[in-house]
């Protein structure tokens, strides 16, 4: 069972480097505020400064938004793999994987549709707000691939199966896709007085390019029972990485738009990202490449064949290319300062459509900001999504302008737990 074992490592990692070579855009305009992490993500009516681009534009016209704030390469990440993840396999090492745990994991991998893994992450090369003016610069990069339940069941029990006896494996079902993307934005706000409190609007306009996407699935490979013949069909598309816009692969135009209102110590916060947006993949960048090969007793080959136009994929991946766009998401948020030294914060999240994306479908949560030491800020936060919830936490340590921040989150979801992490020098004056 040691090589067993072995083999569902080599296809965890294998399906783990699928996803992290890859990526499908899960964030457009990640937070360029690593404390927002550390909040669990509830921070539609806290974000200020440069952080008010990716959250809230209109939170820049606020009392108590900084006159000049930076961010240089901000880092985000994070990983999941699962419902068996490479915790559940190291806890077997080196020694035989009982049955009764294989079984439990099959039943795990069948519930689920399969294997798993994925991966998230964001660099902010520059943020910066000078009063009411804001601006971030930031790539996003994310990735899911799926191993199908034969697939798994060939590496936890060989081609006999569970049952003992062999049968026919269809591993139809498996797929990797993701994308790179990289955007521009700059945000302005306008305050307006009122008789209760302060009033401000505001506005995101962003330039997204699309820098590299790949998408495959598999196209109806099988293993007969007596392994006498493997059929392999795994077709891809691919964005052209040759010539001088190798980098360049989709272009578009987005709109957000917020409002916020604030009076003593409450905050409240409505935002709509992607309002407008015109971004679409160009196709004419994006190759296929169809990867075939068959293996019997008396015909064996492999082909991956040269790259094609996109014209010869099939039509169900040329639509997919086409579905991939930025769909608008509505976010509403209240940061409450109960104390000098505590502030509490809720959000609510929903993105409206299935293109590309964005963030968790809904997002619900509440965080906190402890500052008993003034400069050692201590942050929690726990949200819920569709599919599971997460437990977050930071601090930082401020020394006048100079801001060191780090954030960690530990989600849970039905496919297993999936660890983030949020790092970042900031600098910012009030």
């Amino acid at each position: 069972m040691s090589d067993r074992l072995h083999q569902l490592r080599s296809g965890a990692v294998l399906l783990a480097a699928s996803v992290m070579t890859v990526a499908t855009a899960r964030a457009q305009l990640p937070s360029a505020s690593p404390a927002a992490l550390g909040m669990g993500d509830n921070y539609t009516a806290m974000a200020r400064g440069f952080g008010a681009v990716a959250w809230n534009p209109a939170n820049l016209g606020l009392p108590g938004n900084p006159k000049f704030s930076l961010a240089i390469l901000g880092v985000r990440g994070s990983s999941d793999l699962g419902p068996i993840s490479t915790t559940d396999v190291a806890r077997y090492e080196g020694v035989s994987l009982p049955d009764e745990v294989r079984n439990e994991w099959m039943q795990r991998i069948e519930s689920q549709g399969g294997e798993q893994g994925d991966i998230g992450g964001g660099v902010t090369y520059l943020g910066a707000s000078i009063g009411r003016f804001a601006m971030q610069v930031s790539s996003a990069v994310s990735g899911e691939a799926n191993l199908a339940p034969d697939a798994m069941e060939l590496l936890l029990y060989g081609n006999a199966g569970r049952t003992g006896t062999p049968r026919a494996m269809n591993l139809a079902g498996a797929h990797v896709s993701g994308a790179l993307t990289t955007t521009a934005a700059v945000s302005y706000a306008r305050p307006l007085e009122l008789p209760i409190g302060h009033l401000s609007i505001g506005a995101t306009a962003k330039f997204i390019t699309g820098n590299a996407l790949v998408h495959g699935e598999d196209g109806g490979s099988f293993l007969a029972a007596n392994a006498s013949e493997i059929d392999v069909r795994f077709p891809l598309i691919v964005s052209d990485t040759g010539g001088a816009s190798s980098a360049n692969h989709g272009r578009g135009f987005g709109l957000d738009i917020g409002g916020a209102w604030q009076s003593g110590p409450l905050t409240a916060g409505l935002a709509v990202q992607n309002i407008i947006n015109t971004f679409k993949w160009d196709a004419s960048g994006f190759l296929y490449k169809p990867i075939d090969g068959y293996y019997g007793a008396d015909t064996s080959y492999s082909q991956t064949g040269p790259a094609l136009p996109l014209d010869s994929a099939p039509a169900s991946m040329r639509d997919w290319l086409d579905a991939q766009r930025f769909t608008p998401a509505l976010a509403a948020g209240v940061a409450f300062r109960a104390t000098r030294a505590l502030t509490v914060t809720a959000d609510l999240r929903h993105e409206l459509g299935d293109g590309m994306r964005v963030g968790d479908r809904t997002h619900t949560g509440i965080g906190a900001e402890l500052r008993a030491i003034p400069f050692i800020p201590l942050r929690v936060g726990v949200s819920t999504a569709a599919d599971g919830w997460a437990l977050a936490g930071g601090t930082g340590l401020e020394i006048g302008p100079v801001n060191l921040t780090l954030s960690a989150q530990d989600r849970h979801t039905t496919a297993g737990r999936s660890p983030a992490v949020a790092l970042g020098l900031t600098f910012g004056t009030r």
